[in-house]
């Protein structure tokens, strides 16, 4: 398979007329320009090479319409390694149990070659979609399968290292991070520049000793200079409270480790002024939150007698951004027992995520959750906001408000490091 772009060659240098959010134009460029009532501008930037050097705004002229652009995407929260397995191992239940029992079944049927074609079909896809970085779930941790997952990350990372930034998040039985073989894998994660995960709800913390295994995992992480992301509260029972134990561990025992939850449904589903006090903690702790609606909304609130579903399984992105949180949106599961959908297309996922969670791009909150927390939350250098000398990396969409961005599939052109891939 070719990874290659089709122009494999710097851009000339060049000009390009865009429409802009302006949340996402630093501070001090073209001063005094006035937002439509989409929040966005008009803008020239002129690109050298692989680089934005000049910005300046534009005057419309006549009934032009300019590309509404983005900042390359980040996905904070994905599973590249089971990515389009759902025509194998499918879960036509759509319940959780279901997309679990043919997990394992996909796990004892691994092997590298099938597990890095996966990744490598992933990645190219996500490519030319128009990202730049990518966090990953994977089964990992003494699992059937883990060796064949783990070899095929490695050869994986390093045949893209110079078109994706990549992070591996281990997702292993927590009780895995206790035993030797889980600080082997630590370590090697950790030159992998890598994260250890799990993943904790009501149902699955019951009768064990978890606050003892998450509080072991943290100091390995810690030991280990490893970040830790993980599952948690993926449900609607009102019960599951683990984000309040991990809390608890991060209050108690403060370690210099960055810590990202994922999910968090069952927040919604508590009083108001619980979810109030677990914003503060979580901002206070610098934490973030991944929200991941695709897999969420699909899986969560399902009955067995086929009733239309009355619990939305997110969390409450508002209230927490509310409170100080940083807030990203994932893509989460892609064709696999998880979910049927998905196609590593950010544009896609906007178009999803938006009304459904009532995240109004044209706000600075309903903007950040898709460009510049999910680049927060991987720690990269550039948060996706245009300033002279950011990276060339856009997606220019055939769209020139958000409403024809909403209301039509797009056909995306895409700008990566000065190359043109489509």
């Amino acid at each position: 398979m070719d990874f290659q772009p089709r122009q494999d060659t710097l851009a000339p240098p060049q000009t390009l007329h865009i429409r802009w959010p302006l949340a996402l134009l630093a501070p001090g460029c073209c001063r005094g320009l006035a937002p439509d009532g989409d929040g966005l501008v008009n803008l020239a930037i002129a690109i050298d090479g692989a680089t934005v050097t000049r910005i300046e705004p534009l005057i419309r002229i006549g009934g032009s319409r300019l590309p509404l652009a983005l900042p390359a995407a980040v996905e904070p929260h994905c599973h590249l390694d089971k990515a389009f397995t759902w025509s194998r191992f499918p879960n036509p239940s759509g319940a959780m149990a279901g997309a679990m029992e043919a997990n394992f079944r996909e796990h004892q049927d691994r092997s590298v070659a099938a597990v890095t074609d996966r990744i490598n079909r992933a990645l190219q896809t996500a490519w030319r979609h128009g990202y730049r970085a990518l966090r990953s779930h994977l089964d990992l941790g003494g699992r059937a399968g883990s060796q064949a997952t783990w070899e095929a990350v490695t050869h994986t990372w390093d045949a893209w290292s110079d078109r994706l930034q990549l992070q591996a998040v281990a997702l292993a039985p927590l009780e895995f991070w206790s035993t030797a073989a889980g600080v082997r894998l630590a370590r090697q994660l950790a030159r992998l520049g890598g994260g250890l995960g799990g993943a904790l709800a009501h149902h699955n913390t019951q009768g064990s000793p978890w606050r003892e295994r998450l509080a072991g995992m943290l100091r390995l992480a810690a030991e280990q200079g490893c970040m830790v992301d993980l599952h948690l509260d993926e449900t609607c029972d009102p019960r599951s409270r683990c984000l309040e134990g991990l809390l608890d561990l991060l209050e108690q025992e403060p370690l210099p480790v960055s810590v990202t939850v994922s999910h968090g449904c069952s927040l919604a589903q508590q009083p108001p002024e619980q979810v109030r006090r677990t914003a503060e903690r979580l901002a206070t702790l610098h934490v973030p939150l991944v929200s991941l609606p695709t897999t969420n909304l699909w899986l969560q609130g399902r009955s067995s007698e086929r009733r239309t579903p009355r619990l939305r399984g997110l969390a409450p992105i508002h209230e927490l951004q509310e409170g100080g949180v940083t807030v990203a949106i994932g893509g989460d599961n892609v064709a696999d027992p998880w979910f049927p959908g998905g196609n590593f297309d950010p544009v896609e996922l906007w178009r999803f995520a938006v009304p459904v969670t009532h995240l109004h791009p044209w706000d600075l909150r309903g903007l950040t959750p898709f460009t510049s927390a999910p680049a927060q939350v991987l720690g990269l250098a550039w948060d996706g906001v245009l300033r002279h000398g950011c990276p060339a990396d856009l997606i220019l969409t055939e769209a020139s408000s958000w409403q024809a961005l909403l209301s039509t599939p797009q056909r995306l052109r895409i700008l990566r490091d000065g190359r043109w891939l489509s």
